[in-house]
């Protein structure tokens, strides 16, 4: 799904309430975009569909648990769950959501290496707040 510009490869989505972007890792990845793009068709058509709902959601939308849910209460990460995917993400100023990671489910609760995973994202998420008070997140990706 391109919303925007080839040159700003990072936003995934720009919606009515919230713009949903790659996390970009500071040797320039992008895992969960990478990841997304060695899914199927249908499987991105689904996330799409989570994520444009998301994003064009009134701010205090519901969203069912299904869709979307609380990770970790602590550090504040989320997932977009299309069917057996969980993306994880959390929210930034500006009211931007940012995609770090991805893996698909196995099981009913989340495995040892699903928690790395979570990890993981939580470690990326602090990277990134840090490199924006820096003001060298976005200015990197220009």
């Amino acid at each position: 799904m391109s919303t925007l510009e080839e040159d700003r490869k990072y936003i995934y989505y720009v919606g009515s309430t919230f713009t949903v972007e790659w996390y970009v890792d500071e040797p320039g990845r992008m895992q969960a975009k990478e990841y997304y793009d060695a899914l199927s068709k249908d499987e991105q058509n689904r996330l799409d569909y989570v994520v444009r709902y998301f994003a064009d959601s009134p701010i205090g939308t519901w969203l069912s648990k299904t869709l979307y849910n609380l990770e970790d209460a602590e550090h504040k990460i989320y997932a977009f769950k299309p069917k057996d995917h969980r993306f994880f993400n959390f929210m930034a100023f500006g009211r931007k959501v940012v995609i770090v990671n991805a893996y698909r489910k196995h099981s009913r609760q989340m495995s040892k290496k699903d928690l790395n995973l979570l990890k993981t994202a939580i470690r990326e998420r602090n990277s990134y707040q840090h490199r924006i008070e820096e003001g060298t997140y976005y200015e990197r990706l220009a």
